[in-house]
């Protein structure tokens, strides 16, 4: 075998062994219906939901716990749902904070005219089957300004109902533009809305100047929140702020569980104190406290007892760290501490069948985000309100196979075998070429003519 040859086997058999199987099988991470969850280590029973005449939904759902965040991926792309028989369940997860949604809805323009009392007058047609819509934004050149305005829907465009009436304003003041330019009214359906503008007696001598008007739907997206209690750890005296100052560490039962909000129990009847909160990871690992927040508490002599809260960005973490500036004062009697974030909601249809369980799968890191068709047509709103189901306590999945470690990893000193075997092969080739051209070189050697008197 030549010693080109005995390098490729070489290199072959050094790139073999340090392969991930991954190169020579399928991996599970991504399961087709029916497949068994060999990849989801992890699985939480969906207990039926309580059906009543009064709950008639055609939607389920539940509410994730926080050990849930501990070990799924942090995008929760990897909760996949199953019935008993095996049957992927399609769902669609939703993070239940209140947010106020402005969807355009199309109008076109199809009569200006001047109406009573020197008004313009806009006329806009959205179209057959129209969206439901519930404002209206005029768009006016001018400025400072105060116009009255009306608004009217029909269906046919000749009997017109009034949906909205009031002051459309636009002034220029010290601190920048102030302007009120919309008119929102119940929600409605008409396909036809003629709008009419009257004249500022003041500002105004012609008909107002009305570029146009875009249509919306407005909608306010109901939150909810989860609350659990944090375990209060004992005070510690600290500094901060070059000042003294009183630090609680609070754990919330978790490494990656999300907080938006804290509510803490103080005992005292008057006081001022700053005060700022950090987060880090559990105890023991390297990640430090970071401050998420900083604020004033105040309470006065003879205010009622209400918790004291602390909204801030989401963030996810295993511990708190809420330190109190006292200066000169005595620490605050700090009873019970709270944290709250927007609920994690899994939506699904309603079984046929109620007594038929489920089972949440999770834990699965090279999981792919499902995109099912469920969750892309589910209303924004859901009327009337899903049945609430809920989770049992985690189980570990019976069916579960582990990811195979490398062999590198299985065997860690198969890598020195091999590579001392690779080097003596390579030794064993770099010797025998250098036999081959010594005898090449001593036989054109011993064949040269003597020459000059040279005697061989």
């Amino acid at each position: 075998m030549r010693p080109h040859q005995w390098i490729a086997i070489g290199v072959a058999l050094v790139t073999t062994i340090l392969a991930p199987p991954s190169v020579f099988a399928l991996s599970p991470a991504a399961p087709l219906p029916g497949e068994p969850l060999v990849a989801w280590p992890f699985f939480q029973s969906v207990l039926p939901p309580d059906r009543t005449p009064a709950s008639d939904s055609p939607w389920s759902d539940f509410v994730l716990s926080p050990v849930v965040f501990d070990k799924a991926r942090f995008d929760l792309a990897d909760l996949r749902l199953y019935d008993r028989a095996g049957r992927e369940i399609p769902y669609a997860l939703r993070v239940r904070r209140p947010e106020d949604r402005r969807d355009a809805v199309q109008a076109k323009v199809f009569n200006r005219a001047r109406g009573p009392e020197g008004s313009a007058e806009l006329s806009l047609d959205l179209g057959a089957g129209s969206a439901e819509h519930n404002e209206i934004e005029i768009q006016m050149p001018a400025v400072d300004f105060r116009r009255r305005s009306v608004l009217e829907g029909s269906d046919d465009a000749d009997q017109w109902r009034e949906l909205a009436a009031d002051n459309l304003l636009r002034f220029q003041a010290e601190k920048g533009l102030f302007q009120d330019v919309s008119l929102t009214y119940p929600p409605s359906r008409f396909r036809y809305l003629r709008l009419r503008v009257y004249q500022d007696p003041l500002t105004d001598k012609d008909p107002p100047q009305v570029d146009g008007a875009a249509v919306y739907r407005t909608v306010t997206m109901p939150g909810e929140m989860l609350t659990l209690p944090g375990a209060l750890g004992p005070r510690e005296a600290t500094r901060a702020s070059s000042a003294p100052a009183s630090a609680w560490i609070i754990e919330l039962g978790g490494e990656n569980v999300p907080v938006e909000q804290i509510a803490v129990e103080i005992d005292d009847d008057d006081f001022v104190r700053d005060y700022h909160i950090e987060a880090a990871g559990p105890e023991g690992s390297r990640e430090p406290f970071r401050q998420i927040h900083a604020g004033t508490w105040r309470r006065r002599a003879g205010e009622e007892r209400r918790p004291l809260k602390a909204e801030h960005s989401e963030v996810r973490a295993a511990r708190l760290r809420l330190v109190v500036i006292d200066h000169g004062n005595p620490p605050l009697d700090v009873r019970s501490v709270s944290f709250s974030a927007p609920v994690r909601q899994v939506v699904f249809a309603q079984p046929e069948e109620p007594a038929a369980g489920y089972r949440l799968y999770y834990g699965n890191r090279d999981a792919r985000a499902p995109f099912y068709d469920f969750a892309r047509n589910l209303p924004e709103v859901l009327e009337p309100p899903p049945v609430r189901a809920q989770l049992e306590d985690p189980q570990p999945n019976p069916a579960y196979l582990p990811k195979p470690l490398p062999l590198t990893e299985r065997w860690p000193w198969l890598i020195y075998a091999v590579l001392g075997s690779v080097s003596l092969v390579l030794a064993g080739v770099v010797l025998r070429v250098a036999r081959r051209a010594i005898a090449v070189y001593d036989a054109q050697d011993s064949q040269q003519p003597a020459c000059c008197g040279q005697v061989k």
